[in-house]
């Protein structure tokens, strides 16, 4: 099969992935053998191609936002047959032995897989998984395109929006506008919480205004009330003190990304004292499932660009560079 393997970690710009032909996988009798249709394109894999995120597999198919359709099964598969529309997420595998599978804290598993750096993800004609990894996509009312981005900013934009412990009449402050923020926001007002953004650029900024009660920048200016709770997405961590000052004096602040610079809270008392910090740490599949649930009793579709398969550094370096024309790049396969 064809797949964009990654062997050596380098700027993007000097197209570290190649397309090679490499061996079809061949599923164990507890795995389904996926047929990709589309795996969109994170910033994550971008992180990992560039080196900026240590490898864990050499080499490695990237790609963890998996959509496609079952192939073949194992002998002992009993959820999914042939034929049948699957998600595959970052979450790749967990033990379910160790303390924190036991207590529901699955995220924290400490053998757990990730799709993409763990093992081979979904940039390739085909990838396998596990039958309870998989995510049950029959009947969700969807072109399969628009379903890729469900399986990473959706189910971790749920997280943490789970985290956040809002409820409706609640004010909640995004900070940073991407596809993760932009599943938050419908949810959110879809559910009567009010929803403050503060994003930079401009599409961004008209996509929120839709949704949002309030979108601004509060590098320029605070948010015009203080928030219940905050979910915060960009890599400056210079910036989480001012966050901090947005909130109440019992509130939430989530930080998601999955690196972050230097963290400096000069005023504890002012800033800090009182309120919580949270990090969305990996993702779960209860609350993936949770996720799904709402995805198919709501229009859930984010805006994309679609890429041919041969088109994929071209893509990661247009996102790198901010050039690209919707939320989310998806890869067709």
């Amino acid at each position: 099969m064809k797949a964009w393997v990654l062997e050596e970690q380098k700027p993007i710009e000097e197209k570290p992935l190649k397309i090679l032909d490499v061996a079809k996988p061949e599923p164990n009798e507890n795995e389904i053998l996926v047929k990709v249709e589309y795996c969109g394109i994170c910033r994550t894999d971008l992180h990992i191609a560039e080196g900026d995120i240590p490898l864990h597999k050499k080499p490695v198919i990237l790609g963890h936002e998996i959509v496609g359709i079952v192939e073949k099964i194992g002998s002992n598969v009993k959820k999914y047959d042939i034929g049948d529309r699957v998600g595959i997420s970052w979450l790749n595998y967990t033990c379910g032995k160790c303390k924190y599978c036991k207590n529901g804290k699955e995220n924290y598993c400490i053998n757990i897989k990730r799709t993409g750096w763990d093992v081979d993800g979904g940039f390739a004609e085909y990838t396998k998984i596990n039958e309870n990894f998989a995510f049950d996509l029959n009947g969700l009312k969807m072109h399969p395109a628009d379903m890729a981005p469900l399986m990473c900013p959706g189910i971790a934009g749920y997280f943490a929006f789970k985290l956040a412990e809002v409820e409706k009449g609640d004010n909640l402050g995004i900070i940073g506008f991407g596809p993760t923020a932009y599943y938050i926001t419908r949810i959110a007002k879809n559910m009567g919480i009010n929803v403050f953004v503060s994003t930079r650029g401009k599409e961004h900024k008209r996509l929120a205004e839709k949704y949002a009660k309030w979108v601004g920048n509060i590098m320029e200016e605070n948010m015009p009330e203080k928030m219940d709770s905050i979910i915060f997405f960009p890599p400056a961590g210079s910036i989480v003190e001012k966050a901090l000052e947005n909130l109440e004096r019992d509130g939430i602040l989530v930080l998601s990304a999955v690196a972050m610079s230097k963290i400096e809270i000069k005023k504890y008392s002012e800033s800090l004292w009182g309120r919580s910090i949270k990090t969305l740490y990996q993702v779960r599949r209860d609350y993936g499932n949770e996720f799904l649930e709402i995805a198919r009793k709501m229009d859930l579709t984010i805006p994309i660009e679609i890429f041919d398969f041969e088109e994929l550094q071209d893509a990661m370096i247009k996102m790198k560079k901010g050039e690209m024309k919707a939320l989310n790049g998806v890869l067709k396969i």
